[in-house]
């Protein structure tokens, strides 16, 4: 069995509890135009072209099979003619080019999640699963948590709730954790900003909270968009009717930005400045004066 991965981040210790290796898979069904990982959202392998590396060897421009790659003053790629074939980046001497997205095996990916057990075990660490939208890759993600699982590891998926009810079911008696994204609660403006069902999403946060799930419910604040007063009392009625006590937010950054350049320049640049330390305290006074106790992320 074979799925698409972007990354394999080892010695972790902001996704979950203890030390952790986080798996990123490649694919997300939502669209949101602040992601910090641009290169997890299409379904396919991408090239990142870095252009500060280059040296204007030309090997790319002669080996490409679809001729995606041409020279002009500097070096454009047909992300149309790519077929993501990864001939480029093994003649690029200078590290300019290189795949986002690789086909591993669940023994590929368990051999790397092994490699640091010993840190697990004293840390109260563990696997995270994250992406993209890690329930997309069902059948690889289930067959994941059931290997990690037999080596008593900690499993935990990071989620934007956007996922099949049934499937998800059947994922629960291997999870651990489960950090599930609130972000738009409103259905219009969430179709029409990040292409996706709010009603769905509310949906499924309310069934992981009657199942007993073990679900952390995570708030990014990106001005303009999720952090609104509106959204963000939305937000809060709902923690209350779930009974929901603690929150985790997410502050605004713009990495996401930057590698969105290197590999399809879909990410649009939002001109947005992060909140300083006062305004991040007012939101979590927010939901303090509901009640309900926030962890703050930096």
């Amino acid at each position: 069995m074979q799925s698409l991965i972007f990354d394999i981040q080892r010695f972790s210790i902001h996704d979950g509890p203890g030390i952790r290796t986080v798996v990123f898979f490649k694919g997300c069904n939502l669209q949101c135009p602040w992601c910090q990982n641009p290169e997890s959202m299409a379904f396919k392998p991408e090239i990142a072209f870095y252009p500060d590396k280059c040296i204007k060897s030309l090997d790319c421009v002669s080996v490409c099979p679809t001729s995606a790659i041409s020279f002009n003053g500097g070096i454009t790629i047909n992300r149309q003619l790519c077929n993501g074939c990864g001939k480029c980046e093994e003649v690029c001497g200078a590290k300019a080019l290189k795949i986002i997205g690789t086909a591993y095996t669940t023994e590929d990916v368990l051999k790397e999640i092994l490699r640091d057990v010993d840190y697990y075990y004293t840390s109260g660490g563990g696997v995270t699963f994250s992406g993209g939208e890690p329930t997309l890759h069902f059948d690889f993600l289930f067959a994941m948590l059931r290997l990690c699982k037999a080596h008593s590891l900690h499993t935990n998926i990071e989620t934007n709730g956007y996922f099949s009810w049934d499937k998800m079911e059947q994922l629960l008696p291997f999870l651990d954790l489960i950090f599930f994204d609130l972000k738009i609660v409103d259905d219009e403006k969430n179709k029409a900003i990040i292409a996706g069902d709010s009603k769905r999403i509310i949906s499924n946060m309310k069934k992981l909270v009657i199942a007993g799930a073990p679900v952390e419910f995570r708030i990014p604040l990106i001005p303009g968009f999720t952090a609104t007063d509106l959204n963000i009392s939305a937000i809060i009625g709902l923690l209350k009717e779930c009974g929901v006590e603690r929150v985790h937010l997410l502050p605004y950054h713009n990495m996401g930005e930057s590698k969105g350049e290197k590999i399809c320049h879909w990410q649009p640049k939002l001109n947005l400045s992060p909140f300083n330390t006062s305004e991040l305290k007012e939101f979590q006074n927010l939901f303090e004066r509901s009640n309900i106790d926030t962890v703050l992320y930096r």
